[in-house]
């Protein structure tokens, strides 16, 4: 699988992990200001985008290439906390991968996530919604119904694992996409307005930015707890990624 990476002169704790939607590349994460929009805070993390794609979906290898390739790889490096945030079908793709290893994971952020297939759509709204499909048979078979019970799971126990939701009010997946948004806390869920796009996307991954939502300690431009301020990190590299095509 192909990355590519924006690290740190000096390695943080914490790696955020990009996921691709279907029709994007790579290199739009920086083409579109998303590195930069986190350098320009100074958030102290190190970035990875992976192309996990269609074709990992239909192979039923997302888990299982992301772990291997990106995950474990990171804890053996020392990150301490890792981040998912998805756009699209990465955020579908955040979602299978969250739904079997949560505890190998600090949050996941859902940026216009892809909701899944028309059928099991169907079949969850048929059924009463969510919590209601839960306790059916057809709840228990596989693609994308196991993240869809892993949400359900997740907001009974109190959304332990912070999985936050951003998307654009006119998205052409909202209808569905705000189903998937019922099952988490609401303070964990924006819309803004525009529609499934990069300018969109732009606007909510600044916003989900703004919120802080790394614990990084001084390495955030602003401790909310007491008011302290803190400096942030200035990285002395030249900016943009760095690839590997494995």
């Amino acid at each position: 699988m192909r990355t590519l990476t924006d690290a740190l002169a000096t390695r943080p704790d914490t790696l955020l992990v990009l996921l691709p939607g279907a029709e994007t590349v790579l290199e739009d994460f920086q083409r579109y200001g998303f590195i930069d929009a986190v350098r320009s805070r100074g958030i102290a993390v190190d970035i990875l985008a992976a192309d996990l794609n269609y074709t990992h979906v239909m192979a039923r290898t997302v888990v299982s290439t992301l772990h291997v390739e990106v995950i474990v790889p990171a804890r053996a490096a020392g990150y301490r906390h890792i981040w998912l945030a998805g756009i699209s079908l990465g955020g579908l793709n955040a979602l299978l991968y969250t739904s079997t290893h949560a505890e190998e994971l600090a949050g996941i952020h859902l940026m216009a996530p892809y909701p899944g297939t028309g059928d099991i759509l169907a079949e969850i709204r048929a059924a009463g919604g969510p919590q209601a499909w839960f306790g059916t048979t057809e709840s228990l078979q596989g693609d994308e119904r196991v993240f869809w019970r892993w949400l359900v799971e997740q907001a009974a126990a109190g959304s332990p694992l912070p999985v936050s939701f951003s998307c654009g009010s006119e998205d052409r997946f909202v209808r569905n996409q705000r189903l998937l948004a019922s099952l988490l806390p609401a303070e964990r869920v924006e819309y803004l307005p525009g529609g499934h796009d990069w300018p969109t996307w732009q606007a909510l991954w600044a916003s989900w930015l703004d919120g802080l939502p790394f614990s990084l300690g001084c390495a955030m431009r602003t401790d909310h707890a007491n008011g302290a301020h803190c400096a942030p990190y200035e990285d002395p590299r030249p900016a943009g990624f760095s690839g590997d095509a494995s």
